[in-house]
């Protein structure tokens, strides 16, 4: 239980660090109102998730801390969907409600459809 717990904790922070870093760096570079860096990280999680899920049912074997690492560490904390409602709560507080509408649109209308081409993505390459 303490790898476990551990693969949690290192995954976790990895994942929290990566989502700041480049959730930062593009909202930095794209300078918009939307909250584009945390829109991207949600859409980048969600394709890899895709793709980790994908190899993890097909042949391809992976150790049990090598998943609760990266699924539940790493994209757990990389895809965190409390800073897109919290956004969400922003707009609705600022009475933008176009923002608002267009990130819960676009997050969840993208995601899905990343999650399917992760999946579509490792149907391919085997």
């Amino acid at each position: 239980m303490l790898i476990k717990i551990l693969m949690i904790l290192a995954g976790g922070g990895l994942g929290a660090l990566t989502r700041y870093t480049l959730g930062s760096q593009i909202d930095k570079s794209l300078n918009l109102s939307f909250p584009i860096g945390i829109f991207c990280v949600n859409l980048i999680g969600c394709f890899l998730i895709g793709l980790l899920v994908s190899l993890f049912e097909n042949k391809f074997i992976f150790s049990e801390n090598l998943k609760i690492f990266l699924i539940i560490g790493f994209l757990g904390s990389l895809t965190t969907f409390s800073t897109f409602a919290f956004d969400n709560y922003n707009f609705l507080t600022q009475k933008n409600i176009i923002l608002l509408f267009t990130n819960i649109f676009l997050t969840n209308t993208f995601g899905l459809l990343m999650v399917l081409l992760g999946i579509k993505t490792i149907k391919i390459i085997n």
